[in-house]
């Protein structure tokens, strides 16, 4: 069986994924929901699944308000297959970046082009005569096996948002780490999340992308109910978590560019941990953990920057 990697079609990706409904003449005045994946390139999961609904659309063509715009991150890294090229583009969305490149000053790494790239299509959408609301869906996958779930900034509008989701919703990982796509849709007033569906490769994965998709196409009025097996969707994820209760981060394990970590293994995300329990090794040094709560985002892969987090109930 082929991966998610091998599936997607890396010759022809393109950042506009799809657009529905395409022509202006078609569209009628209502929310917007623009649905990102590849924001890493070694997450292809996401944009598998926008792939899947825009075909859909454009095969039934139902009737909807507003618009849904499908898009592409970082383009060169899921190309080659690697989480990044030269920086973490879920780490280099910030205002300040944002100001730097209209300023047309030199960022020196791929990244910053890529950035670019997306800040054009959130700001075309939000001068566009139709848009009533602008909603976000950042779609993710994990190194290690996961039940899907949701992460959401410390913003009551957002957090109420990701709450109709039958998911587990994790708030507040942005004192941690800035700059990702999410917190600068964000910072930008608009209200969305991100969605973690499962690991890299697995092709349920790409299900619960699209369910995802269909169900906030629904929950915001954007399509009737009825287009849509939306019962099915809707139990599909329900179905796929151990848990949809809410939680808040409340450590960050970093790792320096020189350090080598190594995640022990057997940890899955929301597993239960007490003050003390070892979690892993950096540079040969034990890392135990420092209070009571849940392992969150554990690393089983070579790139990256977070070794672990702990998250709490909220």
């Amino acid at each position: 069986m082929k991966t998610n990697s091998e599936i997607l079609d890396k010759e022809n990706l393109t950042r506009i994924i799809g657009e529905y409904p395409r022509e202006p003449s078609n569209q009628t005045s209502g929310p917007y929901l623009l649905v990102s994946g590849g924001i890493h390139g070694n997450e292809t999961s996401g944009v598998l699944a926008i792939q899947r609904v825009f075909r859909k659309l454009q095969e039934d063509k139902p009737s909807l308000k507003g618009k849904i715009v499908g898009i592409a991150g970082n383009i060169v890294a899921l190309k080659k297959g690697v989480r990044l090229i030269d920086k973490d583009l879920n780490r280099v969305c910030t205002l300040a970046n944002e100001e730097r490149l209209k300023a047309q000053q030199s960022l020196d790494f791929h990244e910053a082009s890529e950035f670019n790239e997306l800040i054009k299509i959130v700001e075309k959408l939000e001068n566009e005569e139709f848009n009533s609301a602008f909603h976000f869906m950042d779609l993710h996958t994990t190194s290690s096996t996961t039940a899907p779930y949701i992460s959401v900034n410390l913003r009551e509008r957002s957090f109420d948002f990701a709450k109709q989701m039958p998911l587990p919703v994790v708030k507040g990982i942005e004192k941690y780490i800035p700059g990702h796509f999410d917190h600068y849709q964000t910072l930008k007033g608009h209200t969305g999340f991100t969605m973690e569906a499962g690991q890299h490769d697995d092709p349920k994965s790409v299900d619960y992308h699209e369910a995802a998709i269909w169900i906030i196409l629904v929950n915001t009025g954007m399509l009737e109910k009825s287009a849509i097996p939306y019962d099915n969707y809707y139990k599909m994820l329900e179905n796929a978590s151990p848990t949809n209760d809410n939680f808040e981060v409340i450590y960050r394990q970093e790792i320096g560019e020189d350090h080598y970590f190594r995640m022990d293994p057997g940890y899955a995300n929301f597993t239960k941990i007490n003050q003390g329990q070892r979690l892993a090794t950096l540079d040969g040094e034990t890392i135990v953990s420092r209070s009571k709560g849940r392992v969150f985002l554990p690393l089983y892969q070579n790139q990256g920057s977070d070794g672990f987090f702990i998250v709490k109930q909220a």
